[in-house]
């Protein structure tokens, strides 16, 4: 994709088996932009890497791209997410000389099995209530009031506690996460 995408919304989702669970790629020569993507209440169990968000993918169709066309990835918010048997919590990394911003992380809980859960470089954003603790790049200040997108169109929230409802990720696993204490 070389456009662009934005104003995507998905909620309800159980990944199971799966290589990765969340991915977005891109890479410089690709343009465009991916903006404005909200989503929640997510279940994984056996995912080899929870979260990933790639501007290193490296794949174009033909070698007359523009290699300076560099893609804006903004506004990008995960919310009630819930994973077992996780290899990798998650790698995002932005281009050099286009961070990745707005990246939004809040009450996510993985039980991941690497000893180095996160791999972060070149991005920006925020993270409330994630286990395990998420990257240094995301664990903004909480006196900065960061934005995170949600879900409206273009529309965004100021980052807060995250809710104290049941999500629907956390019934979902729920019969997982007690099996998994057993």
């Amino acid at each position: 994709m070389s456009g662009g995408i934005s104003e995507v919304r998905a909620e309800g989702l159980r990944i199971v088996n799966s290589m990765h669970g969340i991915r977005i790629k891109t890479a410089p020569g690709r343009g465009g932009y991916v903006k404005n993507v909200y989503i929640s209440d997510v279940s994984m169990d056996n995912v080899s890497m929870a979260i990933r968000i790639t501007g290193n993918f490296g794949e174009h169709p033909d070698d007359k791209y523009d290699r300076n066309a560099l893609p804006m990835i903004s506004n990008i918010t995960i919310e009630n997410l819930v994973g077992v048997n996780v290899g990798v919590a998650g790698i995002l990394e932005g281009i050099e000389g286009d961070n990745f911003s707005s990246i939004c992380l809040s009450n996510v809980s993985l039980s991941v099995q690497s000893m180095h859960p996160w791999n972060c470089s070149l991005i920006q954003g925020y993270s409330n209530s994630v286990i395990p603790e998420s990257c240094e790049q995301l664990r903004t200040d909480c006196g900065q009031t960061p934005i995170c997108y949600d879900g409206g169109s273009s529309s965004a929230i100021h980052a807060q506690a995250p809710r104290h409802r049941l999500s629907s990720a956390s019934r979902l696993l729920d019969p997982l996460l007690k099996l998994a204490t057993l």
